[in-house]
C-alpha cells in the first residue's frame, strides 16, 4: 500500500553535492518546483578583511516541495542533487509547520541574522542540558557566530560559548 504522503505535495529534504545548493536550486526551478534554501549572515575573515556573506544554513541541503509519485524521480536526478532523504526506501515528508518556522527566523530581505545582542545582556539558555540558566553576555565569539556566557552556578561563575541559536534576551 502506498504512502498517503505520496499523492500530495509535502516538502522534502535533499542532499546536495558539497557547495552546489544554489546550482542545484536553479535545476529544481527550472523544471517548476517550489525550492527552499534557508540562508544565513556570516562573518567571513580573507586577507585582513571581514565581510558579511550569505551562507547556506544547513550547508549541502535544501528542502523541495513536490508530489512525491509525480516527481520523485525528476528530482532525484536533477544536477547538483546528491539524494533525496529517505527512510526504508521512501522519501521522508517534511512539515509544512517545520519550513515556516525556519521562515519565520528571516528577516525581511529572506536572511537569518543572528540577534542582537550586546556586551552585558542577561539572557537565558532556551535549549540543551544548561535550559533556562542565566547569563550574562560577555562577548560574540568567532565568526561561528557563536556567544561566551558569563553564567552564575550557585555563587561560582562559569564561562562558556554556545551558538547563538541557544540563547535569548531576557
Amino acid at each position: 500500500m502506498k504512502q498517503k504522503c505520496f499523492f500530495i505535495k509535502n516538502w522534502f529534504v535533499l542532499q546536495t553535492k558539497p557547495r552546489e545548493e544554489e546550482r542545484a536550486l536553479f535545476y529544481l526551478r527550472q523544471k517548476g518546483i517550489e525550492v527552499y534554501l534557508p540562508r544565513m549572515e556570516v562573518m567571513t575573515f580573507h586577507a585582513g578583511r571581514r565581510n558579511l556573506v550569505h551562507k547556506p544554513l544547513f550547508p549541502s541541503y535544501l528542502f523541495a516541495r513536490f508530489i512525491a509519485r509525480e516527481l520523485l524521480d525528476t528530482v532525484r536526478w536533477t544536477r547538483g542533487v546528491t539524494r533525496i532523504l529517505i527512510d526504508s526506501a521512501r522519501p521522508i515528508p517534511i512539515k509544512d509547520e517545520i519550513i515556516d518556522r525556519i521562515k519565520g527566523l528571516e528577516g525581511p530581505d529572506g536572511i537569518i541574522r543572528r540577534q542582537s545582542f550586546k556586551k552585558g545582556d542577561k539572557i537565558r539558555i532556551v535549549r540543551g542540558p544548561l535550559k533556562d540558566v542565566t547569563g550574562i553576555l560577555q562577548c560574540w565569539h568567532s565568526d561561528r557566530a557563536r556567544v561566551r556566557l558569563l553564567l552564575n552556578l550557585v555563587s561560582y561563575q562559569a564561562r562558556i560559548e554556545l551558538h547563538y541559536s541557544l540563547v535569548e534576551k531576557i
